[in-house]
């Protein structure tokens, strides 16, 4: 349980599979799950000790990197804690991965063994002679057995068969790692962020404290588990909470709506695109509307969000949706703070800005220039930050892990750069005003510009190409990936700009594809040979009239 220390929250050095365990010995027959299963937390800690054990009898052993790429399920919560429990770290994929990036995170992370949905299983075969891959566990997609491919385990029959004697490691919470999560960077190739079990147990507890939820509330949880916001604020803090999870694979709108009323759903964690969904559902003149009487917190995080949609929403869900006492909360996070910074309050919230800082949180802001911090509330700067959720650093990127850190020049403390531009009200309150990274957000996925980049240098027609987020006046996009391409001196007349766009929409996520190509003369670059994105963004929004 947490303790209070010295006027701050003590954080329990315990690995990230207790969380679990604590919960199941505490609640036993409470309801971990109720759709599209119900289970009891002590059947969750049965099956977990099982595939942990299943786990071990493979030759996975403490350290050795476990990638879990598939939708949200109950096998996947199962398979978390039960490879966390073997000793392993996890390397999550996204669902929406092709060939060329299961390879490059299985590669960069070392990734042995994977636990693969059925749906995705093509994906690994075609990689595998590339990897070091030796387990590939499928989850079925169907209640059947199917037939699977040779030197594969079906998940199904691996726990049938297997007796719970789960490994008994040591751990070092604050040194061990609980998980590489992928994050994209301004430059290069996707970077794993070293999360330890500290890390992640520490937010979890943080964010307990804001919310306001205990074993009796049910959530809904929709948001991808492989990303950091999923995992560790909507997975974990429901099983800390010892709170009923209703598990959605994927977002649907009228099944996102029909699940809130039937289970009787009290709070979900959501993103922008998501409250605009269901503000254009609720709006349709056909849709009656939904009984959400128990629904009590409806939270954005991931990217910014007009406030305008927020009021929407309000006075949608409390009309239409009889959610009398629903609560609109709004804050932010990034995946090397396990995720998440700061929050509205419940009862103050200021939702114009990102919110205060969770417990035992700081933050400063500090001159890009000098790197000193600036001593005034409401001037403009870089955001840093400290805490016991602060990652541990980049695997294997120590030039990236020691550029992620500003060092106080006075008390050598080791502060996160956020890489946002920001200022801090008078009450503390958070507001970001700019990325200094260059990343895209595209309806709350993070895409690098680098990596487009990257891709499009081995397209046969292009001779240098620079890839931006171009604003977008839709409020569920974001921004949009546009390219511009100069072509090779022999290749004008011969390609489209749609042509380009389809060979590169056949090589990665559908999420990253390029939405817009322009062909173009000279790309803007400084001295150093650097693409001037900012000159881009600054001209792509004078053309739509965006200022």
């Amino acid at each position: 349980m947490v303790k209070f220390k010295r006027g701050h929250l003590y954080y329990p050095e315990i690995p990230i599979h207790k969380i679990l365990e604590d919960t199941a010995e505490r609640f036993p027959e409470r309801p971990a799950f109720l759709y599209p299963s119900e289970m009891s937390f002590k059947q969750f800690k049965e099956q977990v000790d099982k595939f942990a054990t299943a786990l071990k009898d493979l030759g996975v052993k403490k350290g050795d990197k476990v990638a879990l790429y598939g939708p949200n399920s109950i096998q996947w919560e199962i398979s978390f804690f039960g490879l966390e429990k073997a000793g392993a770290i996890l390397v999550p994929m996204n669902p929406l991965f092709k060939e060329s990036e299961v390879e490059y995170e299985a590669n960069d992370a070392g990734v042995e063994t994977i636990i693969v949905s059925q749906p995705e299983y093509p994906i690994v075969a075609a990689i595998k002679k590339n990897t070091r891959l030796k387990n590939i566990i499928i989850i079925e997609e169907k209640e059947e057995k199917p037939e699977l491919p040779e030197e594969t385990i079906g998940w199904s029959e691996l726990m049938a068969k297997t007796r719970p004697n789960p490994p008994e490691y040591s751990f070092k919470p604050k040194e061990d790692l609980a998980a590489l999560v992928y994050t994209s960077g301004t430059t290069g190739l996707p970077k794993g962020t070293m999360l330890t079990h500290y890390n992640m147990v520490s937010n979890v507890i943080q964010i307990c404290q804001l919310f306001e939820l205990s074993e009796i509330d049910i959530a809904l949880t929709v948001l991808p588990l492989y990303h950091i916001y999923g995992l560790n604020v909507c997975m974990n803090q429901a099983i800390w909470l010892g709170a009923a999870q209703v598990i959605s694979p994927r977002f649907e709108i009228q099944e996102f709506c029909e699940l809130i009323e039937k289970y009787q759903v009290t709070y979900t964690l959501c993103v922008p695109p998501i409250f605009l969904a269901v503000v254009r559902h609720l709006e349709d003149p056909n849709v009656k509307g939904y009984d959400w009487a128990n629904l009590k917190i409806f939270n954005n995080g991931a990217a910014p969000i007009p406030l305008e949609l927020l009021e929407r929403f309000d006075k949608l869900a409390k009309e239409k949706c009889n959610a009398k006492e629903v609560t609109i909360q709004h804050g932010w996070g990034l995946t090397e703070a396990s995720p998440v910074v700061a929050v509205n309050p419940m009862y103050r919230p200021k939702m114009e800005s990102q919110g205060t800082l969770i417990p035992d949180t700081f933050h400063k802001i500090i001159d890009l220039e000098t790197g000193e911090e600036l001593p005034e509330r409401g001037q403009i700067g870089e955001l840093v930050i400290k805490g016991p959720q602060i990652m541990k650093g980049y695997w294997k990127r120590p030039e990236a892990t020691e550029s992620a850190f500003w060092i106080d020049p006075k008390t050598g403390e080791k502060w996160l750069r956020t890489g946002d531009m920001a200022y801090i009200d008078d009450d503390e309150y958070e507001h970001l005003v700019d990325r200094i990274k260059e990343m895209i957000k595209y309806k709350g996925w993070a895409i690098a510009p680098a990596e487009l980049e990257d891709l499009l240098f081995k397209n046969p027609y292009v001779f240098d190409a620079a890839v931006i987020g171009k604003p977008s006046k839709e409020l569920d996009i974001g921004q949009i990936p546009k390219a511009f391409i100069i072509l090779k001196p022999d290749s004008k007349d011969k390609v489209t700009e749609q042509e380009i766009m389809e060979w590169v929409a056949e090589r990665i996520s559908a999420y990253k594809k390029i939405r817009e190509v322009e062909f173009v003369d000279d790309i803007p670059k400084s001295g150093s040979g650097k693409i001037l994105r900012r000159e881009l963004i600054e001209q792509e929004k004078k053309k739509i009239g965006i200022k």
